[in-house]
């Protein structure tokens, strides 16, 4: 059984960093289809590499976008190696009949370690060490503990429930928000997310790890991070677009809150974020800055790998794809 139209050859285009190790799981997992010409793989370092003929496309692996989409006239799916399709929505550059493939909660492991990392930072002082070492600086500095201290997760999907998780092995106290009410696992008390409110007045950890949607952009502004304890520190390994910049720099400077990490930022050129060295954010106090790392891990490849190897199977057998995107894939009506 075949895809409606499918090709003798089936041309995938994969566009990312890593694009040749991703070339090498499907050699590995098709190797006589690779070998015969069945599979022909098209990996790029980057847009630049991407050839100018893309008409025969059949399917692409990709982070960025793909601004070529609509000269592939035979492309049947896309897979973004990454958790959220919001980059994608927004571009509005794939037909929505086409399926677009994502890992919903494929980065919650890495971010969740990066988290509580952050967490510890906060509180253990490690970049001070870290700095007075650097300049042979002998000083003993009191630190604190999450030992019951309360962790207000904004957003409780697959990233937040892994975060969760760990943050228990600490034995905080864990809240969160979530669009209905159920028992999720390791977290002690759940609020509606139009409730989120509540969650950042009593919480001395703040964590955004919920989706940009017309909602929550923006809605870290004065007003919510005044909510917050001045005890309270606030991370982000979201998005950007959640925050009110001004807002965050104003709160970090005046003290509203003690803290803040930031792993995602403002522009999105290059992707995935950027923040640029003339950036007032880089001199706010007590601020962690990361260039959007916190998924990164030598872990990424394998794990989005396999769902894009498993699409690709299901591809060439005519079986349904798994991890569509809701809203794609579907036929327009006539």
């Amino acid at each position: 059984m075949a895809y409606e139209g499918q090709q003798e050859t089936t041309n995938i285009l994969i566009i990312q960093e890593e694009a040749h190790r991703y070339a090498k799981l499907i050699e590995e997992a098709f190797p006589e289809e690779v070998k015969t010409g069945k599979l022909k793989l098209i990996p790029c370092v980057d847009e630049n590499e991407v050839p100018d003929d893309v008409s025969n496309i059949n399917i692409i692996g990709t982070w960025p976008l793909v601004k070529q989409v609509p000269q592939m006239k035979n492309l049947k799916w896309v897979m973004t190696f990454s958790s959220g399709i919001d980059h994608w929505e927004k571009a509005n550059l794939l037909p929505r009949e086409i399926p677009l493939v994502h890992l919903p909660g494929g980065s919650g492991i890495p971010v969740a370690e990066f988290v509580i990392g952050l967490m510890l930072n906060h509180v253990k002082y490690y970049t001070k060490i870290w700095d007075n070492q650097k300049e042979h600086k002998y000083e003993r500095i009191q630190g604190k503990e999450l030992w019951e201290k309360t962790l207000g997760i904004i957003g409780l999907g697959g990233i937040g429930r892994q975060i969760a998780k760990r943050a228990k092995a600490f034995d905080m106290y864990v809240i969160g928000t979530d669009v209905q009410i159920v028992d999720v696992p390791y977290v002690d008390k759940m609020y509606l997310s139009k409730d989120f409110e509540e969650v950042l007045k009593i919480s001395d950890f703040v964590v955004l790890s919920c989706p940009e949607t017309p909602e929550t952009i923006n809605m870290m502004n004065e007003e919510r991070f005044k909510m917050m304890k001045p005890t309270a520190y606030f991370i982000n390994c979201a998005r950007g677009s959640l925050v009110v910049k001004d807002a965050l720099i104003k709160a970090l400077n005046e003290g509203w809150i003690a803290g803040a990490s930031i792993d995602t930022h403002w522009i999105k050129n290059p992707l995935p974020s950027y923040l640029p060295p003339d950036d007032p954010l880089w001199d706010a106090k007590n601020v962690f800055i990361s260039p959007h790392i916190s998924s990164w891990t030598d872990m990424y490849t394998p794990r989005f790998g396999a769902v894009f190897v498993e699409n690709i199977r299901r591809y060439l057998q005519g079986q349904p794809l798994i991890n569509v995107a809701p809203g794609f894939g579907v036929k327009a009506e006539k």
